[in-house]
């Protein structure tokens, strides 16, 4: 392999890569990221629906216990200063809940007046900050996590004043235990983790830590009653997903652009097989025009004899039929003339003056001509005019010579005997004149159709290969169109739509 064989392929190797997979890695990188945001928000969606449910039944355990409190107070505040009847009331409610450490009336001065858990020791709780904010503000307060004194828990305390509007029987305390707070969190826990923290950012509860290695993604809430905040933080199994989902949408989009890549390099790879016959026939006209330069002198030499000829025969013949023939004869040496002046125009376009004319007109005017090969060829032919007038701008005898050889090679394809049908329709369709010329002869295989305007392409054996080709250049050099439908063994159709004149 040569050294410019080898630039060749690492050239193409590299357009290859880069069209190919530098964008499968941008799009699937993409792609992937999407897909991990997706990740995170359906886990956040998660982390925040735990949250919720769990601050929600914080509250409810919260909310309750002041529920309790208050109602425990006003009851209090109706027992005047009946010390025993409070005691059996704070210990019976005390019983019942499992919530509670224990209940306790306590006077301004902070003494702890009656308890229902029993006192070994003086107790004065004045220093208590939740104490004094309670006195101050009269509404029910709370402490942060502390050590009881009674009961040596970790407790958060609930105080509420027994008369709101004296402050003079004091304050009414619960102490909630901790662990029951925990246990009901614990109740409704699934695979989440929830941390409870206090206004000074301190854990209060956590019930596990966090696995090591392990994504979490979290949300958090506050608390209605309490100046705590809840923390719900759930494992994100999917955090190490990305180069998963980055393969996957890898191997498909590399799979739709190298799908992409081979019907680009296919059409490519078409045009240019296309662009390389355009070249070739262009060689093959100009070929032809160079050919046609060089014969059409020694052709019009002997038709100018002949014509000068049949100039003299109509001279001493003055029959009116034979009239009739010489003129013909006359106009196709003209015709002949011109057929050779239009082998130029293949290579070597000429211009011409158009002038508007009407197409039944041009029909009519050879449709002698057709007939008389028709009849010579056992075939019948039948010319359906348009009833509006077809105004085109044209020229004429190319006109002629286009139909001429259409209807030449339709009366080829019939064979003698075989109930041959030739026919020419005109009609108007929308702005266009269009000219069908319609047989039912041998007809031309599909595989050849595309081939038919070729130079040099025949399927009769004393043709020239020219007559289409020619037929096509002129209705083109007529901003026209001219195409060819056929089956094998039912006839061929050629449809001629020239622009009429408006």
């Amino acid at each position: 392999m040569g050294k410019s064989n080898i630039i060749r392929q690492v050239r193409k190797w590299t357009i290859y890569l880069l069209i190919t997979l530098l964008p499968s890695i941008v799009i699937s990188y993409f792609f992937a990221e999407h897909e991990k945001q997706n990740i995170l928000t359906k886990y956040q969606m998660k982390a925040s629906q735990c949250v919720k449910i769990h601050a929600n039944n914080l509250n409810n355990f919260i909310g309750e216990t002041v529920g309790r409190l208050e109602m425990l107070s006003t009851l209090i505040n109706t027992q005047h200063d009946d010390l025993d009847n409070i005691y059996e009331i704070l210990k019976e409610t005390h019983e019942k809940d499992d919530r509670f450490s224990g209940l306790y009336l306590v006077d301004p001065n902070g003494d702890l007046i009656v308890s229902s858990n029993p006192l070994t020791h003086y107790v004065n709780l004045s220093d208590r900050d939740y104490f004094q904010k309670a006195l101050e503000t009269g509404e029910t307060t709370f402490s942060q996590k502390h050590i009881g004194r009674v009961t040596k828990r970790a407790i958060i305390t609930a105080a509420t004043p027994i008369n709101k509007d004296t402050l003079t029987k004091g304050l009414l305390l619960v102490s909630i235990r901790l662990d029951e707070v925990e246990k009901s969190i614990k109740n409704i826990l699934k695979d989440e983790i929830i941390i409870v923290k206090n206004e000074a950012g301190k854990t209060e509860i956590e019930t596990s830590p966090p696995i090591p290695n392990k994504h979490y993604i979290e949300d958090s809430t506050e608390i209605a009653h309490i100046p705590w905040t809840i923390t719900a933080k759930v494992v994100n199994d999917e955090a190490d997903s990305f180069l998963n989902i980055f393969f996957y949408y890898f191997v498909i989009v590399m799979f739709i652009i190298n799908l992409v890549y081979l019907v680009v390099y296919y059409f490519l790879l078409h045009k240019k097989e296309k662009r390389e016959k355009e070249q070739i026939e262009h060689q093959k006209l100009e070929l032809l025009a160079k050919l046609a330069a060089s014969t059409a002198h020694e052709i019009r030499n002997p038709l100018t004899g002949i014509k000068g000829l049949i100039s003299l025969l109509s001279e001493e013949n003055k029959d009116q039929k034979a009239q009739f023939y010489f003129g013909v004869i006359q106009n196709e040496i003209t015709r002949i003339n011109a057929i050779v002046s239009e082998l130029l125009l293949l290579g070597r376009p000429t211009a011409y003056a158009f002038e508007t004319y009407n197409a039944n007109d041009i029909v009519k005017e050879i449709e002698p001509i057709i007939q008389s090969e028709a009849n010579f060829s056992n075939v019948e032919f039948f010319a359906k005019y348009s009833e509006q007038q077809l105004l085109i701008s044209c020229v004429k005898d190319q006109i002629k010579q286009v139909l001429l050889n259409l209807t030449k090679n339709s009366l080829h394809a019939m064979e003698l005997g075989e109930n041959g049908k030739l026919t020419i329709l005109l009609e108007k369709l929308q702005d266009d004149c269009v000219i069908q010329v319609i047989d039912n002869g041998k007809g031309i295989p599909r595989d050849k159709l595309d081939q038919v305007f070729n130079p040099f392409f025949t399927m009769d054996e004393d043709g020239s290969g020219l007559g289409l080709t020619v037929c096509k250049r002129i209705i083109d050099s007529h901003n026209g169109t001219i195409t060819i439908q056929s089956i094998v063994n039912k006839g061929t159709h050629v449809e001629i739509r020239i622009p009429l004149v408006m």
